[in-house]
């Protein structure tokens, strides 16, 4: 049974921040990797979607949580399984270790669409889908709707290049995370780490268009969110910025 797939990552130098800390758009190309292995395994690929149904995976809504940062040096082991195909989205889950150490974990929540109409299909459609094992424990989160503040700041506009563009023709889900980091200061990260991270994709981004990156930082939790500018939101987050394990944030600026 291939209910539950396993897979390292050694963590290099590019795949981390100003404080070496591993970015969350690198985290999330691990999770995205292990998602299209595992939908391989399962032969419910993409390839398959679109060969016998016209469709392909979208990535709707992304959620982690860690206990500490992840650094470079480290080899990072995550499981992956997902809940079965119930209703319109499966829900894939991810537990991260470092060694023995759980140092944290995601949920990734997806949905099956026509590649050109984009209209959402019942993943219970899908045969292999609907016959792939899961394993009888699975996470009980699941990825709400994400309220937005009544006042926010604008930060940039990001504009889509084609190097922000996957196989699908819009903006890969990672690249959102980069924003995101974007909208951050060097500040809001020292002594910090992102501890937290809920992602809601809203609507594609496609090349050439361009969003207005906005945010609104209260204490340690910051929604961000991109609009268009005819004013409809593509993508919007919460974030939350804690202090890292053992380290005084009067240490960390003395150590600048």
């Amino acid at each position: 049974m291939n209910e539950i797939f396993t897979k390292s990552f050694h963590i290099g130098t590019p795949s981390v921040d100003r404080y070496n800390q591993m970015r969350p758009s690198a985290l999330l190309s691990c999770f995205q990797e292990m998602a299209t292995e595992h939908a391989e395994v399962l032969k419910i690929h993409r390839d398959y979607l679109v060969e016998n149904y016209n469709a392909c995976w979208i990535l709707a809504r992304t959620w982690f949580r860690l206990s500490r940062p992840i650094r470079a040096g480290e080899d990072l082991t995550i499981t992956t399984w997902h809940r079965g195909a119930g209703g319109l989205v499966i829900y894939r889950d991810y537990d991260l270790f470092v060694g023995e150490e759980c140092v944290g974990e995601a949920v990734g929540a997806w949905v099956v669409a026509d590649v050109d109409s984009r209209k959402m299909l019942r993943p219970a459609s899908i045969e292999n889908l609907a016959d792939s094992p899961r394993p009888e424990q699975v996470k009980k989160k699941l990825l709400r709707l994400i309220r937005t503040p009544a006042q926010k700041q604008k930060v940039f506009t990001k504009t889509v290049r084609y190097s922000d563009l996957d196989v699908n023709g819009h903006m890969n889900n990672t690249k959102y995370a980069d924003v995101i980091l974007d909208a951050l200061s060097e500040k809001d990260m020292e002594g910090r780490f992102i501890a937290s991270l809920q992602l809601n994709y809203s609507m594609e981004c496609r090349m050439g268009e361009s969003m207005d990156i906005c945010r609104a930082l209260e204490n340690d939790h910051c929604y961000i969110d991109g609009c268009s500018e005819d004013g409809v939101r593509r993508f919007e987050a919460n974030v939350e910025i804690v202090g890292i394990p053992g380290i005084h944030l009067d240490e960390a600026a003395e150590n600048e």
